[in-house]
């Protein structure tokens, strides 16, 4: 009798354990993923000059010589894909308070450290792929709720309600450009301003500019506990500025500060990010 309890008893130990280590197995974790932006200029690495130099580094697709002073672009709407359904969409709110606008990121050449995106809480698992929006969408600002990056007062390229804000601005010398100096810009000024976020039917230069862009990570990356990978995107600035669907002259093309002048440069943007490589 005594040998039975005690079998009894083991067995029951046995399928208790087996019990909590199910549970243990079937708990979700979650790891983090950092997406790193690098500008660049064709094969060479985009190093800001100040906005009255005349160091003139770089040439655009008509051999013209131009220089960078400012560099920008934001991102929003993160999402992560995986090759066996894994899935994970980075947060994104709004609000008049900087503490309310989450999950919205802008890219300074000036600002190191706006050049890294740390992904939290994201599941466990593997992901070979990233969208991500670049501009700011309508739908998610509301009229007068612009805190944070997104408060003009603090520096956000915010139009007007209209014109919505600049997804991406390009700035700099070349002298190629006739633009006469002014209190507010220096001679040979260049000036490329791609932003809009909505089509106006009534009014032309109203035009959604904001795009969504895919790309592939070229392998599968591990996200976990014990994992802190990384992915390096490169941001290639030619292939805006003399892209397939355009390519800017400076000669003429000097200034552009309205949605329907930067739509064909904003049909660049697809081409102008790639993943280089990706840190396990």
């Amino acid at each position: 009798m005594k040998k039975i309890l005690f079998l009894s008893t083991l067995f029951l130990s046995i399928a208790l354990l087996s019990a909590c280590k199910k549970d243990d197995d079937s708990k979700e974790t979650f790891g983090t993923l950092a997406l790193e932006f690098d500008n660049v200029v064709g094969d060479k690495d985009l190093n800001m000059v100040e906005s009255t130099s005349s160091d003139f580094k770089y040439k655009n697709g008509l051999d013209q010589d131009f220089n960078v002073s400012l560099l920008g672009y934001y991102i929003t709407q993160i999402k992560l894909e995986g090759p066996n359904g894994e899935t994970f969409a980075d947060p994104v709110t709004t609000g008049a308070n900087a503490t309310d606008v989450k999950g919205i990121y802008q890219i300074l050449e000036s600002d190191i450290n706006s050049q890294v995106v740390n992904l939290s809480n994201v599941p466990s698992g593997k992901y070979n792929k990233v969208t991500f929006t670049l501009g700011i969408p309508a739908e998610i600002v509301q009229e007068g709720a612009t805190g944070g990056v997104l408060d003009p007062a603090e520096g956000a390229w915010l139009w007007n309600w209209d014109a919505g804000y600049i997804g991406m601005a390009f700035e700099g010398r070349s002298p190629a450009s006739p633009v006469a100096e002014t209190q507010w810009n220096p001679e040979n000024s260049v000036q490329i301003h791609i932003g809009g976020w909505k089509d106006i039917q009534d009014n032309p230069n109203m035009v959604n500019n904001v795009k969504t862009i895919t790309l592939d990570f070229g392998t599968n990356v591990n996200v976990g506990e014990k994992y802190n990978p990384s992915a390096h995107i490169n941001m290639d600035l030619l292939e805006v500025i003399a892209g397939h669907h355009a390519t800017a002259d400076f000669t003429v093309t000097n200034q552009v500060h309205n949605p329907a002048g930067g739509h064909d440069f904003a049909e660049n943007l697809h081409a102008a990010f790639e993943v280089d490589h990706v840190h396990q």
